[in-house]
């Protein structure tokens, strides 16, 4: 699965990227800001990947400029309470600050919330990272609890206040970018078929008011 909006393109993890967001995932830089901080091996690598490979998480690659420049997810989504997790990080350093981060989120976002409704997010954050703490706020999450034995804290985010909080940040987006959607699916991916599925049970006007064509 790829989604493509705002001038970002999103792919969902395969198994050839896996070594990849492993390196990403044990430099200092990003392991500083993570709850686990030993090293991932590339057996505990491939166990994670495994487990994840499902309909309940979408952990995607971020590609700008045809380049992989950090991985963002949405996982453990439990799609009856329509509930999901989400986390983000920039690897590329001289994406750091810019609007890559903010695109790649806001396209996510939407085609989560939007498109397939989920209602709430939540993400969590740990205690030093202040840039992390800053950016969830500007998205409209708010902090609800302690977390990790006092290292973190989690953060909710409900699609009614991203819909508010981020609107005029999106119509600059769609001014800037455009505001198609492109989905691509692969062949006989079973979690790509199980999306076809619900692509064609959403909503005629969903699908209008963010321009998606599905490839």
């Amino acid at each position: 699965m790829k989604i493509t909006r705002y001038g970002i393109t999103l792919e969902r993890l395969q198994p050839a990227q896996a070594e990849m967001v492993r390196r990403w995932r044990n430099d200092p830089k990003i392991q500083q800001f993570m709850f686990y901080k030993g090293e991932i091996t590339p057996l505990m690598q491939q166990e994670w990947f495994t487990a994840m490979d499902n309909e309940q998480n979408f952990f995607f690659v971020i590609i700008y400029k045809a380049e992989p420049v950090g991985l963002i997810n949405i996982s453990s989504i439990d799609w009856e309470n329509k509930t999901a997790y989400t986390g983000l990080f920039i690897y590329d350093e001289k994406f750091w600050g810019t609007d890559v981060p903010v695109m790649a989120s806001l396209a996510m976002l939407d085609v989560f919330f939007i498109l397939f409704d989920i209602q709430s997010a939540y993400a969590k954050v740990k205690g030093n990272n202040m840039v992390a703490h800053n950016y969830n706020s500007s998205l409209g999450f708010s902090r609800t609890k302690k977390i990790e034995q006092g290292q973190g804290y989690e953060y909710m985010l409900q699609k009614e206040i991203y819909l508010l909080e981020t609107k005029e940040l999106r119509n600059a987006a769609i001014r800037l970018k455009g505001n198609h959607t492109d989905i691509e699916l692969l062949q006989d991916n079973p979690v790509d078929a199980w999306i076809s599925t619900r692509l064609a049970h959403a909503k005629k006007e969903v699908l209008r008011n963010l321009e998606v064509k599905v490839h």
